[in-house]
């Protein structure tokens, strides 16, 4: 199985950056990853954040296939614990799945056409979050999980 991360643009953020890459590069050691990112359409102001999310669903549909699994993180979704979600996604691997898709939306959330499409809709947490930040936290916490299926003295329970 193939793990995606798309996300809108470029991670502004430099110390952000380099946690996510960081943890980019720890996941890529244990399974096939890449990280898409699309077109930041806030650029254009005169899209209102309705009309920028559903373009921002649009960039997002071009990279999802329609054979692949699609994890949307979103403030309203499950909420799992660290072990929890390991188990979780080791059911995933061993599913036979070819693609594997984190889906995180720009400042204003992401739309409705893309956690339709999700199997799971996943929540960091109750508070919020910027979403660069989101792309740390969701690259530290599959580290996480990876370390926990293999044993890894990473996370501590």
């Amino acid at each position: 199985m193939r793990l995606r991360f798309l996300w809108v643009g470029k991670t502004k953020n430099s110390y952000i950056r380099g946690l996510a890459t960081d943890y980019l590069e720890r996941v890529r050691h244990m399974i096939p990853c890449e990280v898409i990112e699309t077109h930041d359409l806030s650029k254009k102001r005169s899209l209102k954040a309705a009309a920028l999310v559903e373009g921002e669903a649009e960039e997002f549909s071009r990279h999802l296939s329609s054979s692949g699994k699609i994890v949307a993180l979103d403030e309203n979704g499950t909420q799992l614990s660290s072990a929890g979600f390991s188990r979780w996604l080791e059911s995933e691997l061993n599913s036979g799945g070819r693609s594997l898709s984190f889906v995180i939306g720009g400042p204003e959330g992401l739309s409705s056409k893309i956690t339709e499409r999700a199997q799971l809709v996943l929540s960091i947490g109750k508070m919020t979050w910027t979403h660069e930040m989101c792309r740390a936290l969701l690259l530290e916490q599959v580290y996480r999980a990876l370390c926990i299926l293999r044993r890894i003295p990473y996370h501590k329970a």
